[in-house]
């Protein structure tokens, strides 16, 4: 039997929204998985101001000392290039935000730093620390570190800004074969227009949601 799975869009100003979720599915946030991509999601840059801080600042990052707290597991999940000093980008960056305690602490056979992994069709990833470095494979990245880890999550919350990463993760676990890793799935757009003006001048074309061509993706998510 397949995962039931959920596609939500979220336009919130914080992460405030991943507590409804949690509390609306009936599995303990202690049985979830809570998977971010990381550039505007977790983390904004201005590149005006140059200033860099976490989405939906104190109020987000309470709800990700809470979920913590509560026995979550947290996890980075980026679309960056696989690559050890993308990885070490990522950790630098956890860290100058005062996040990376709240992560999943390592993985097995991890000495120090980032250990090179495969995913089922061989693409390469670099995991450590709670920071997965997979392109854009997230679906598949997310599968193969779950199994490495033989974790024992029964929901997944997946949070990206981007609505057709959201989409191809809830697609991908919801296939049959793939049922055995979670009983449930929750796939968020967390869309981030509300960024614009006030956090940001403008958003980067790679991240418009709103593009023509992705209409049928964002109406799987209630959105024209």
């Amino acid at each position: 039997m397949a995962a039931t799975t959920d596609y939500k869009h979220s336009s919130a100003p914080s992460l405030k929204f991943v507590l409804d979720v949690t509390e609306s599915s009936n599995i303990p946030i202690n049985k979830t998985l809570f998977a971010f991509d990381w550039d505007l999601t977790l983390k904004v840059y201005n590149r005006v101001s140059q200033d860099m801080f976490v989405r939906g600042r104190e109020e987000s990052v309470d709800v990700l000392h809470h979920l913590k707290q509560e026995g979550g597991r947290l996890v980075v999940v980026t679309a960056r290039d696989p690559s050890p000093l993308v990885w070490e980008t990522v950790n630098i960056e956890l860290s100058a935000l005062d996040l990376p305690e709240l992560f999943d602490d390592g993985v097995k056979g991890e000495k120090k730093g980032c250990i090179p992994m495969k995913t089922a069709s061989d693409t390469s990833m670099y995991v450590g620390h709670g920071i997965i470095v997979a392109g854009y494979e997230k679906a598949e990245a997310l599968d193969q570190y779950c199994k490495s880890q033989d974790m024992e999550s029964e929901h997944l919350v997946f949070v990206d800004d981007f609505v057709v990463n959201a989409y191809n993760v809830g697609a991908y676990f919801s296939q049959t074969e793939k049922s055995g890793l979670f009983k449930k799935v929750t796939t968020v757009w967390w869309d981030p227009k509300a960024l614009v003006p006030h956090d940001l001048p403008s958003l980067p074309n790679s991240e418009n949601s709103y593009s023509d061509y992705l209409i049928e993706y964002r109406k799987v998510f209630s959105v024209d």
